[in-house]
């Protein structure tokens, strides 16, 4: 099956979003606006400051969905992510090298070379007949 990314805008300031089963309820003023299936989202942008109940938070962090809130005019406020992938052990150990002294000068060095490097590459070669003048 093909999953097609699809991003639901909630652009309504008073809607509140709910989660029934497997799908995202829009309710405005109490009564039910839409109702979209999780498994066809990849997205949630809400445009309204009623928000989000804490079990469509759950179910989209679950499932690696975005939840986004922003106020009525465009401006970010709050977003929500699904859990991290990553090796914890990995993560600690970049961090334990970014304290070393050691490893800050090395990492420092082969930057250095590597931009003396390209420069050189870069620069029009004098064997070639250019000149500086």
């Amino acid at each position: 099956m093909r999953h097609l990314l699809n991003t639901l805008f909630v652009t309504s300031e008073d809607a509140y979003l709910t989660l029934d089963g497997e799908n995202v309820v829009v309710n405005r003023d109490k009564q039910e606006m839409g109702r979209f299936p999780l498994h066809n989202l990849s997205g949630i942008i809400s445009f309204s400051y009623a928000g989000a109940s804490p079990a469509l938070m759950g179910a989209c962090a679950a499932r690696d969905i975005g939840l986004a809130f922003c106020t009525p005019r465009g401006r970010f406020l709050a977003r929500t992510t699904g859990f991290s992938n990553g090796n914890v052990l990995l993560r600690r150990m970049q961090y334990r090298a970014a304290d070393d002294r050691l490893v800050q000068m090395l990492a420092a060095h082969f930057c250095g070379c590597a931009g003396c490097s390209t420069a050189r590459r870069m620069t029009p070669s004098r064997a070639a007949g250019s000149r500086n003048t």
